[in-house]
């Protein structure tokens, strides 16, 4: 009797000790997988703003339905802000538009 609760009881230590384990590996994976968005978003970060030096456009990215942003002329201080429809123009047409407008 005492056997068998001490082989009960040393598989309940192991199946808690697995569990665990399993537990620490997911919360690792999820804290990499954290890093790696950390890292995306920064790198995402770095290259609007390369853009907007570059460029001296800011996109407006949150309304994806829209193509829209500010072109920013820091001499100046002047920002403009610049809205178009996809649906209304090409690609060509807006990108040439947009160029025009940070061209001034």
């Amino acid at each position: 009797m005492l056997t068998d609760w001490h082989s009960f009881l040393n598989t309940v230590i192991t199946d808690e000790i697995n569990d665990l384990d399993h537990e620490r590996a997911s919360i690792e994976e999820q804290r990499q997988l954290l890093k790696k968005l950390e890292q995306d978003q920064l790198r995402a970060e770095m290259k609007l703003s390369l853009y907007a030096s570059v460029t001296s456009i800011i996109p407006d990215l949150d309304d994806q339905s829209k193509i829209s942003g500010y072109i920013v002329e820091r001499d100046n201080k002047v920002v403009e802000n610049f809205e178009f429809d996809p649906s209304k123009l090409t690609s060509f047409d807006t990108c040439n538009s947009i160029w025009k407008m940070s061209n001034l």
